[in-house]
């Protein structure tokens, strides 16, 4: 059975959604399954865990197969980049994922990925795009090397 990886999209048009799961599909050659989920109004407020969770359980008011769970891309007010948050099985997925998307969608430097993880899936949708959003604000006038709080690759 393949694994599935999850991503959840803002301000991605659902055609920059058809053409980043397509380019993934030609690297990761069909070894994933990549479902992507527009974030919607009613998505922003609700916690991170429990929605992929729900996600991945295939039950609940988020379930990908849930016709709502889908529409266009929501732009959060006072925010200016597309954000892609992605569960997966492992990193070498988590790549696939990124290359997949900058290969294809304008401005690629202008997109934020980001994992979901244990503190990620406290916050609600809101939270934590903004928290992204901060960090990616510091990550582009600041030297991550001067920072003795940020992981070493």
């Amino acid at each position: 059975m393949k694994e599935r990886i999850i991503c959840f999209a803002l301000w991605l048009s659902e055609e920059d959604i058809a053409r980043g799961t397509s380019s993934f599909g030609a690297l990761n050659q069909g070894m994933h399954t990549l479902e992507v989920i527009a974030v919607t109004p009613t998505l922003l407020g609700a916690n991170v865990g429990t929605t992929l969770d729900n996600v991945l359980a295939g039950a609940g008011p988020f379930c990908v197969h849930d016709p709502q769970a889908h529409g266009h891309a929501l732009p959060l007010e006072g925010f200016a980049y597309r954000v892609v948050i992605m569960h997966a099985p492992g990193r070498e997925q988590l790549l696939q994922v990124m290359r997949g998307f900058k290969a294809v969608l304008p401005d690629p430097q202008d997109m934020i990925f980001a994992v979901i993880t244990d503190m990620a899936r406290t916050w609600t949708f809101e939270e934590y795009i903004r928290h992204l959003g901060s960090e990616h604000e510091y990550m582009k006038t600041h030297d991550p090397n001067e920072n003795p709080d940020m992981k070493r690759m």
